[in-house]
């Protein structure tokens, strides 16, 4: 990074704090550990607690898979003029080779609000103003460590602030020009203008305590102005779509699954208010079923979400299975009920198979895809390759049997990473530099000038957070840099399928199966898992035989206690939990 880049960005650095002020404790919190046994899901808030600990900042909460509650009754203050009240709270690591990872529930009033952890600290408050209410919080230590003492979360902060909305503007801004003049070319008159946009909103900013906010009233007019005075014309369109990736076990068990997912998806619903513009993905019915059971409010609005099409409920299976492990009969029916489920609960017919997170897809996939109705297979995991990389992003894949399914590749870049190298991630950041690379990294610019990023914390991380938004804005207006548009994975595949008929003959073909070179110890760890599902496998198959034939012969078939049963092993060949690959972590 040049000169001229680290200056926006210890400018970025200085906005990012600043953007807040009036800080005032809420600490401390009516604290009381939560009961619930092993598998005993925490579906609600409880009623108002009466009996308690005070739990402050500095003090923590010790030991693997820990709960505790944590509540406060609040008056939320009205925010002065162009601001808004937020809470800004968080539960770090202390210092050390500490594990545990901060997640926590929010409720207000005793409704479920919204997900808090480490990538979502900042909570908007603005319907709240003026009025006094019941904040609780369900905060969890995790279990993605070894030793007990390991897992040490203290409360490091816990504020009311008011949020200026026009230095938090010029926050996004400056990361965005910071990344932009550094990424693009000296020559590049895309990076002249920028610099001298960026050095004239510099200009008119007072940095003094005092000053700071009535003068970025000023910059942000200088920067609407500027933005809107440049030609921004690129043939390159990102299209960004929010996902959360959720394993539905991994360092972790399924009751913790389930809530992970309210609280992904509280987070999901409550942005959605305030960007109308967010779309979000999630593909696994069973996180869905998992959210009706456990919290039949916040399934209502998203089923409200769905119909609105900004919640897109599709992606093929019942769970991103293992596609090598389950037989051939098993991933029929992970189409099946998936298909099923989509179909009677959101009244979605399934066009793709979305799959970023598996070690590998066999050959038989694409008959089966093909069968079963899907017109498009993605996924991201192949560039984990060790070795050799797979030449193309864009292709048809050939099956067993001749059959062939569009496929394509997902190449954002991590931060971090060096841009030569070949990993891509499905837990994307909205930033210069993952936007350029996805671009970049993209082999087939010959086929398509569309390409796709998923963006948002995955692992239980929430998903996305207001900075992504903002950002995914900042980046589309920002001369030099692609278009970023959000979108649903359905309408990028169309528009892939349209560019692909246009150059038809140039299309690659993959003909034999996706190895993955990578995990591959998970095919021969736990041997009787593997054992036992082939056995359910075997059984059930006689038994839809056997049920089918006593339809026949005029009695009943037990077709719901076989769909319980189905849906059980299919939740088992999840790509996590039949390979084993929570043992190899």
């Amino acid at each position: 990074m040049d000169k001229t880049s680290r200056k926006y960005e210890r400018r970025a650095e200085e906005l990012k704090s600043r953007r807040y002020f009036g800080h005032q404790s809420i600490a401390p919190f009516l604290a009381a550990k939560g009961k619930n046994g092993p598998d005993e899901v925490y579906r609600a808030c409880p009623d108002k607690m009466e009996n308690g600990m005070p739990f402050g900042r500095g003090d923590c909460l010790r030991g693997r898979n820990n709960y505790l509650w944590l509540e406060r009754c609040v008056e939320i203050p009205k925010a002065p003029g162009n601001c808004e009240t937020v809470l800004l709270f968080h539960f770090g690591k202390k210092a050390g080779r500490l594990q545990g990872r901060f997640e926590a529930m929010l409720y207000v009033d005793g409704k479920p609000c919204q997900g808090v952890d480490e990538n979502h600290t900042e909570i908007l408050l603005q319907e709240y103003e003026g009025k006094r209410v019941r904040l609780t919080f369900l905060a969890w230590t995790g279990m993605e460590g070894d030793g007990e003492e390991d897992f040490t979360l203290c409360l490091q902060q816990a504020d009311l602030a008011f949020l200026e909305r026009n230095t938090d503007a010029l926050y996004y801004y400056m990361k965005t020009a910071a990344q932009a003049s550094d990424l693009l070319a000296p020559t590049d008159s895309d990076k002249q203008a920028i610099i001298s946009l960026t050095e004239e909103i510099l200009s008119a900013i007072d940095w003094d305590e005092d000053a700071l906010y009535e003068s970025a009233a000023g910059a942000v007019a200088l920067m609407e102005k500027g933005l809107g005075e440049m030609e921004k014309e690129h043939a390159v369109t990102v299209h960004a779509i929010g996902h959360t990736h959720i394993d539905v076990a991994w360092l972790w068990r399924l009751k913790n699954t389930r809530e992970k997912a309210q609280r992904s998806f509280g987070t999901v619903l409550r942005l959605m208010e305030r960007y109308p513009e967010y779309l979000f993905l999630q593909s696994q019915p069973q996180l869905y079923q998992y959210v009706k059971e456990d919290c039949p409010q916040l399934y209502e609005k998203i089923k409200k979400k769905a119909a609105e099409g900004k919640w897109e409920p599709e992606g093929g299976m019942w769970v991103e299975a293992d596609c090598n492990i389950p037989s051939g009969e098993s991933l029929v029916r992970q189409f099946l009920y998936g298909t099923a489920f989509f179909r009677k609960e959101f009244g979605k017919t399934c066009e793709y198979l979305w799959l970023p997170d598996v070690f590998g897809y066999s050959w038989a996939l694409p008959q089966i895809l093909k069968l079963c109705g899907m017109k498009t297979f993605m996924t991201t995991k192949i560039s984990w390759n060790e070795s050799n990389q797979i030449p193309e992003d864009l292709f048809f894949w050939r099956g067993i049997d001749g059959s062939e399914i569009l496929t394509y590749f997902i190449e954002t870049p991590e931060e971090h990473r060096p841009a030569e190298d070949w990993f891509s991630t499905y837990n994307g950041l909205l930033t210069p530099k993952t936007v350029l690379g996805s671009w970049s990294k993209f082999k087939n610019k010959d086929l398509s000038r569309d390409v796709l990023i998923s963006f948002g914390y995955g692992d239980g991380g929430g998903g996305v957070n207001r900075e992504m938004l903002e950002m995914r804005k900042m980046i589309h207006r920002m001369p030099g840099l692609p278009n970023v548009r959000t979108d649903t994975a359905g309408s990028f595949f169309r528009k892939i399928h349209e560019n692909v008929e246009k150059a038809k003959d140039k299309v690659p073909v993959w003909d034999g199966e996706l190895y993955l070179e990578f995990h591959r110890g998970t095919y021969t760890t736990q041997g009787y898992n593997k054992k036992m599902n082939r056995r359910m496998e075997l059984l059930l198959s006689q038994a839809e035989w056997l049920s089918a034939w006593n339809r026949t012969a005029g009695g009943s078939g037990k077709e719901e206690r076989l769909r319980k049963c189905w849906e059980q092993v299919l939740l088992y060949q999840f790509h996590d939990i039949i390979p084993g690959s929570l043992n190899l972590r």
